[in-house]
This record gives C-alpha cells, sequence and structure tokens, in this order.
C-alpha cells in the first residue's frame, strides 16, 4: 500500500462582521488537497448555503401536455437502437427504459428512464429497484456499444433545471466515443500514474472506519471525499471494476442501493437537485484504475430557472456550447470597430 496524503492548509480571513460591518472579525479557512490530482478544494465556515426547507415543487413537476419519456407518447416520440447495438430497440427493465439520445453528445449516446410510468418522481421515491433497473439497461447498451469496438464510456444525469436538466421527468444519459472526458482521462492517467498497486485500494484502505467513510456492500465502497468538487459529495468506487462493461448484476444491485440511499438523503436534508456521473475507464483496460460514481448537489429549484452547468462542466471539467467561437467571432466582429 502507497502512503496517500491528506494535505490541509489552514489560513484565516479578515472579513467584516455580517450583523455590523464595522467590526473587523477572524474566520479560519481550510485548504484541502485531493491526495490523486492536487486540485484543491476550501471548506468554509460560518453561513451555510445548504436550504433550510424544501421549495414547493409543484408548478415545476406538474405533468404537461407532452412529455416524450411519459408512458404514453415515449413509443411515438422516441426512436430505436440500431440491431448492431441491440435487437431490443429500446431497452426496457422494470419501469425503465433506455432509449436513443436527440442530443448529439457523443458518437453515441442514450437516454434512460428511471420510470416512464412516472412523470416525477422525487428523491426519495427513487428506490433501489427503480434505480437498478435504470443501471442494468445503461450496463446492457453499453456492452452494445462496446461490442463494436472498445471506447470511452460514461452514465451521468442532471436532476431539475438547476443541473442543467431542460427536461423535468428523471433521467440520465449515456456517452461513448473514442476520446472520453477531460476528467476520465486524467483520472485513469492519474491512476495508472500511482506508485502503489491502486490508488482506489489504497484510498479505500485509508478511509475504511474513519470520518469521511460510509461503508461497503460487495465491491462498491462508500465515502466522501477529502477536497470535494461540490456539495454534499459523496463517491461510490467499485473495486477492481475497471468499466462499466464489467459491471455484474451483484455491483449493479450494490450500486444501486448506494444511489438510492444517497437521493433519500439529499431528500432528508431538503436538496431538489444533482448531477452524478459514473467513469468508466476508457478502451485500453488497466487494473489500477477502478470505476468511479460521484454525486454533487445542486440549488434548489427557483421559477423559470435553469442552469447552464451540466454534467459535463461540473462532473466532467468538459465544456458544452452549442455555438461555435468562429460564430461567436462573426457576431462580434460586426458591432467590433478598431
Amino acid at each position: 500500500m502507497a502512503d496517500i496524503a491528506f494535505v490541509q492548509h489552514e489560513i484565516t480571513a479578515r472579513v467584516p462582521e455580517l450583523t455590523n460591518p464595522t467590526s473587523i472579525i477572524e474566520v479560519p479557512l481550510t485548504i484541502r488537497i485531493d491526495p490523486l490530482s492536487g486540485r484543491s478544494s476550501r471548506l468554509i465556515t460560518g453561513t451555510k448555503l445548504a436550504p433550510t426547507e424544501r421549495p414547493d415543487l409543484s408548478a415545476l413537476i406538474a405533468e404537461p401536455p407532452f412529455c416524450p419519456f411519459c408512458e404514453s407518447k415515449i413509443e411515438m416520440a422516441t426512436g430505436i437502437f440500431d440491431a448492431a447495438i441491440t435487437d431490443e430497440g429500446r431497452i426496457r427493465r422494470g419501469a425503465s427504459a433506455i432509449v436513443p439520445n436527440v442530443m448529439a453528445y457523443s458518437e453515441f449516446s442514450s437516454v434512460g428512464l428511471y420510470d416512464t410510468t412516472r412523470h416525477f418522481v422525487d428523491l426519495d421515491e427513487l428506490t433501489a429497484e427503480r434505480v437498478e433497473d435504470l443501471m442494468n439497461g445503461f450496463v446492457a447498451y453499453t456492452k452494445g456499444v462496446h461490442a463494436l469496438r472498445p471506447m470511452w464510456s460514461s452514465v451521468n444525469a442532471n436532476y431539475l433545471p438547476p443541473s442543467g436538466s431542460s427536461l423535468v421527468h428523471p433521467h440520465a444519459q449515456s456517452a461513448h466515443d473514442d476520446f472520453g472526458t477531460s476528467t476520465q482521462r486524467r483520472l485513469v492517467q492519474l491512476s495508472n500514474e500511482w506508485s502503489g498497486e491502486s490508488y482506489w485500494s489504497d484510498l479505500i484502505e485509508a478511509e475504511e472506519g474513519g470520518p469521511r467513510w460510509i461503508g461497503q456492500s460487495g465491491r462498491v465502497s462508500v465515502l466522501t471525499p477529502w477536497a470535494p468538487l461540490g456539495f454534499h459529495e459523496v463517491w461510490a468506487i467499485v473495486d477492481g471494476c475497471e468499466d462499466i462493461t464489467d459491471l455484474t448484476e451483484y455491483d449493479v444491485a450494490d450500486l444501486a442501493a448506494t444511489m438510492s440511499a444517497v437521493f433519500g438523503t439529499y431528500y432528508e436534508l431538503n436538496l431538489t437537485s444533482f448531477n452524478w456521473a459514473l467513469y468508466g475507464g476508457g478502451p485500453r483496460r488497466s487494473d489500477k484504475y477502478s470505476l468511479l460514481w460521484r454525486i454533487v448537489s445542486r440549488s434548489n429549484a427557483d421559477p423559470m430557472y435553469r442552469s447552464d452547468v451540466t454534467y459535463f462542466e461540473k462532473l466532467h471539467d468538459e465544456a458544452m456550447v452549442d455555438t461555435t467561437p468562429e460564430a461567436v467571432a462573426a457576431a462580434v466582429r460586426d458591432r467590433f470597430t478598431t
């Protein structure tokens, strides 16, 4: 086992007191360094940003006249997969469905619905069974894509508009191509460069039983990260599982139970929105990388609000824009004078 360095720096900021701005007070601030990437996180003290109560979502989640993901419309509004990937057309597992994505995020991409029979499923209703059905569908699709050739794969989710979701019906999306995302490539590269046998096994050993340790089920170890990327971040590591295609039915069940438990916790914390990502290990297999699932909460839903930051930006360090730099330059150039 290689030693993992949990490095942090304690600094002090001098700021005006919130209720008395003429008074200057000292406030501690902790900066933590991620042991694998070297990325830093800042842990603040004082006023918390977490909500004290859940907002009323009734207007947002009301069933609209048309939703392509609801059972009454899905056969008409969605396509079917190429027979070279699956002969199922649409992949059905329980009440879930995996269908082709109309948005070209990757060479191959899909959309997965936790439950087509319900327009909205709240966090406390995303049961282990519902999540397991969804994830089994994504595994089946990923295996079909990888039968064409090995490639990078991820499964990801935006939930409600503050996470960047454009549709309220709860869903997740998969992405598959020869390039992966910035975060995927970095995770695998840094894992391969780790001096020990496996960073992920070493991390589990170092964290087990500690203050950030949540628990373990089968190969799935659950913890919170030393240097979080976002609010209420939780990790699940499938130790020894190199890619999404390697997930067994037992892994999927354990991972689904973990995901459902986190969703339920978010509900109890009055949270309503999140991003999650499951990072595959890429086409060049490496036993130094283990499959990582990561979730962060996002701001609560407000009327007429949708964030332009999705899981791509938040969890993959990957910008997603709908206008080319050249088109932006042309638009600005028309108004630019020298």
